[in-house]
């Protein structure tokens, strides 16, 4: 283990940040030299993230060894109160989510890496070691560029990456889980399933996502939108889908966003997990086809580099799941799957649209229902699924339309525009 001699640059961070470095520090090497098998001594830091985020980013440079890396990534939770045993806390279970996704998926990758390496963590003081990659480089550079060729690259990339992320973790729900239990022994497993906070719908929980649908049918009716006959029974399927996923039972990252991608250049890998957990694997492909709801840099793809992307997907996610090869049953499960992302934006978004519109990232509030309607409604069309619900949703648009008739179009990303 490391001994507590400090050289000068460990000692600068002491006087100036005692109560925080220093701790980390020490436990960090602990981390590490348990992971490797031989003595880690942290050498220079690097902090690679401003106050006031919700992590902390540390580049730990280490003492040269044959065939081990130099450098490191410190990631620490960031919040006021954080208590590891504090289970019901969000901040608590998103450091724990996040920490149990990248090790889970540094020990079961069979064909290549689908995240930073993993090297363990501390629980008690809140941080995980994880594979210095580099220079972060994300699928937000090339989609806010103007090189089409690039962007559509790093797109299929994506695809491929998910697609082989879900096909290696079908079946492994167990592991995740007791690698989970190993690190939280008081986090219920229930809470392990839930979506991205950005969505706020517990899809595990049926009660909970049904209730949430009678309100959103409440407010649509208020509106002048009637439901129509057999709407129950669609909306009834998108619930099922989502809470008993059958053969598309995967581990999914929930919040696959443009940034929450490192590029290496040669291959792309997924990080941040605090959203991660098993589920349906479409939760995560059907991002691009609807305008990646819980991203801040939300924009439109051409149809034909969607259509590559999801024949790639499609082609990894068969290896480790044969039942995506039917059309029926794939193009099924997608339809609903984007309903449910639909449904997903009205339930958080509608009401406070109605009201007023606000900027988000590179788009407005209202440029992303309207899409995320016209993404579903063009979805429906193609796969002739869901009627019903594309009904509502085209009644819903033609309102909204003239409600909002400054409102303009969510536009193609920039790297498409002059395509």
């Amino acid at each position: 283990m490391p001994d507590s001699n400090w050289n000068p640059i460990r000692q600068l961070i002491r006087q100036r940040d005692k109560k925080v470095f220093a701790p980390l520090l020490i436990a960090a090497e602990q981390v590490l030299s348990t992971a490797l098998g031989r003595q880690i001594r942290i050498n220079e830091v690097e902090r690679l993230t401003q106050r006031g985020r919700r992590n902390l980013l540390l580049r730990c440079l280490t003492d040269p060894a044959p065939n081990l890396p130099s450098s490191f990534i410190l990631k620490k939770i960031e919040t006021k109160v954080y208590n590891p045993e504090d289970t019901a806390s969000w901040e608590t279970m998103r450091f724990f989510k996040d920490w149990v996704g990248a090790q889970f998926l540094s020990t079961i990758s069979r064909r290549s890496n689908h995240s930073p390496h993993c090297y363990g963590g501390d629980r008690k003081l809140g941080f995980s070691m994880l594979e210095d990659l580099g220079t972060h480089s994300s699928l937000v550079e090339p989609l806010l560029a103007k090189d089409s060729n690039q962007a559509e690259k790093t797109l299929l990339k994506y695809a491929t990456r998910l697609g082989q992320m879900h096909s290696d973790t079908i079946g492994r729900a167990a592991e995740f889980e007791a690698l989970f239990h190993s690190i939280s022994p008081t986090a219920q497993m229930s809470s392990l399933h839930m979506t991205s906070q950005a969505a706020r719908l517990p899809i595990q929980a049926a009660n909970g996502l049904n209730q949430c649908l009678q309100n959103l049918q409440a407010r649509l009716e208020s509106l002048g939108i009637q439901a129509e006959s057999g709407l129950a029974q669609e909306l009834a399927s998108i619930v099922d889908a989502i809470t008993n996923p059958g053969p598309f039972l995967a581990y999914v990252h929930a919040d696959p966003c443009p940034d929450n991608e490192f590029d290496t250049g040669e291959e792309l890998r997924l990080i941040d997990f605090e959203f991660g957990h098993f589920g349906h694997a479409l939760i995560d492909a059907a991002y691009p086809r609807m305008i990646f709801p819980t991203c801040w840099c939300a924009g439109r793809l051409p149809h034909s580099i969607i259509s590559q992307m999801e024949t790639l997907y499609r082609t990894e996610l068969s290896r480790g799941c044969p039942e995506a090869q039917d059309d029926s049953l794939f193009e099924t499960a997608l339809v609903k799957i984007c309903g449910f992302c639909l449904l997903s934006t009205l339930i958080r978004h509608l009401e406070d649209a109605l009201k007023r519109d606000r900027n988000w990232g590179i788009a407005t509030v209202r440029q992303r229902v309207i899409a995320r309607l016209e993404a579903f409604i063009d979805t429906s069309e193609q796969f002739a699924q869901l009627p019903r619900l594309r009904g509502m949703s085209s009644n819903l648009l033609e309102l909204l339309r003239q409600r909002w008739p400054n409102t303009p179009q969510l536009p193609l990303y920039p790297a498409f525009r002059d395509r």
